[in-house]
């Protein structure tokens, strides 16, 4: 988990970038709003050409969208060429693994520039105040605390 913590920091620091769809623009990943399954927040995957897309559910709220697209940008960096769908069905790869370093990436991504900050304004930052200030979902955050 230190590898994607590092990654996550060294792109908010080479592109003065914290946020998902910013990154997403200046690493020329192309991110698309489109009807998905109630069910499913996003999708990434890679094209014949080798162009990175991320598909986003055009239902979601702003925060959620936010955490989709870091949890998706987190595939395309740490998953290139992999897709969930085929994996479960034709590997015995781990897709449980996977999402929970695509979590950890968007973790890293939405707390870390945040972190000192949000200090300075909480005595004691719990888990559930840095789930809600950064919008991750709280077991993202939790994630994120377990591996710090």
């Amino acid at each position: 988990m230190k590898e994607i913590r590092e990654l996550a920091c060294r792109l908010v620091q080479q592109y003065a970038a914290t946020s998902p769809f910013e990154l997403c623009d200046l690493l020329a990943v192309n991110v698309f709003q489109c009807e998905l399954p109630a069910q499913m927040g996003g999708v990434s995957f890679q094209t014949e050409e080798n162009n990175s897309v991320i598909l986003l559910n055009r239902n979601l709220g702003k925060m959620e969208r936010r955490y989709c697209c870091a949890h998706e940008l987190g595939h395309v960096m740490l998953h290139p060429n992999l897709n969930a769908l085929s994996i479960a069905e034709h590997t015995f790869l781990c897709v449980p693994r996977f999402e929970k370093e695509a979590d950890y990436f968007a973790a890293c991504l939405l707390i870390e520039p945040h972190l000192a900050e949000w200090n300075e304004c909480y005595e004691t930052l719990t888990v559930n105040q840095i789930a809600c200030l950064s919008g991750l979902p709280l077991k993202v955050a939790q994630l994120w605390v377990a591996n710090r």
